[in-house]
């Protein structure tokens, strides 16, 4: 994911090689989450890094970073909170390829909240990312994330390009995404996807919508509206690479559709358990 962060123009960098050494979040036990930043640089508001290796313990779920650079150009997130910003951002992409939170990390509390980072814009930059666990790999040419606004909300805008899954077929090879967090600090927060694009083959996906997640999919609850061109060509391309239930499961998707020209859109919620696709409940619950 990309992002224009030559913004850097700090002065008095204060270059101060640093030694790697196994961190966790404040909060968290080593026993949930834990990662090692190798070749760190500090300067005021900013640190980069050469590489980083992060692991959600006793998951065999690893995530490896060959280049790191954290700032809060604003002036205003002091260092050390750059990089539990940076601590945070690796624990969400370890869970997010995980499929959900590791049961070592339920209830764990992220040790930064939106306190820590107003008024200030942090921002991150990863380079030659790789997520891998036993049988599945991942990885990203170059990944950024970017909060472009602290308050009232959390507004988020994240990018990624040179994206490929091992196991996804339909994984896109670029992303971009605007996010609103609400309710940072609670026990419920929203979010809002103000808007989503990406790439797939020669399909284009588009979204926005909100999700209120909550402990498990039954307690969590979605509004979600998506559209995605060329379907019928998408089909026909991972046709011969994909496993047979994930092109069944897209034929089946493209028939419960609506066409708007060259998209098929779909209304997507989810609340109580119940999944419902253009307002027909799917005949199964989720978990």
């Amino acid at each position: 994911m990309t992002n224009p962060f030559k913004l850097f123009a700090l002065t008095a960098i204060l270059l101060t090689p640093g030694v790697a050494c196994a961190s966790t979040l404040p909060g968290v036990p080593a026993s949930c989450f834990s990662y090692e930043l190798g070749g760190t640089r500090q300067s005021p508001h900013a640190l980069t890094a050469t590489s980083l290796h992060a692991t959600l313990t006793g998951t065999d779920i690893t995530l490896d970073i060959k280049g790191i650079t954290v700032a809060d150009p604003s002036g205003h997130v002091e260092t050390a909170t750059l990089e539990r910003f940076n601590a945070v951002a690796a624990y969400a992409a370890l869970s997010a390829f995980r499929g959900g939170i590791s049961g070592a990390c339920q209830g764990q509390s992220l040790g930064i909240k939106s306190d820590d980072i107003r008024p200030g814009t942090p921002q991150a930059t990863w380079s030659n990312v790789s997520l891998n666990r036993p049988g599945h790999g991942m990885t990203i040419h170059k990944a950024s994330i970017q909060a472009v606004q602290t308050t009232p909300d959390l507004r988020l805008k994240v990018e990624g390009m040179g994206i490929h899954d091992t196991k996804q077929p339909l994984m896109p090879t670029q992303l971009s995404a605007d996010l609103t967090v609400q309710g940072l600090d609670t026990a419920r927060q929203q979010i809002t996807i103000n808007a989503l694009h990406a790439v797939s083959g020669s399909s284009a996906i588009d979204g926005k919508g909100t999700i209120e997640p909550g402990a498990t999919a039954s307690t969590s609850a979605a509004d979600l509206h998506v559209s995605v061109t060329n379907v019928e060509t998408l089909i026909g391309e991972i046709r011969d690479t994909a496993p047979k239930k994930v092109v069944a499961a897209l034929t089946i998707a493209r028939l419960m559709g609506r066409q708007s020209g060259d998209a098929t859109l779909w209304d997507i919620g989810l609340s109580g358990g119940v999944v419902t696709v253009n307002r027909i409940p799917l005949p199964f619950s989720v978990p």
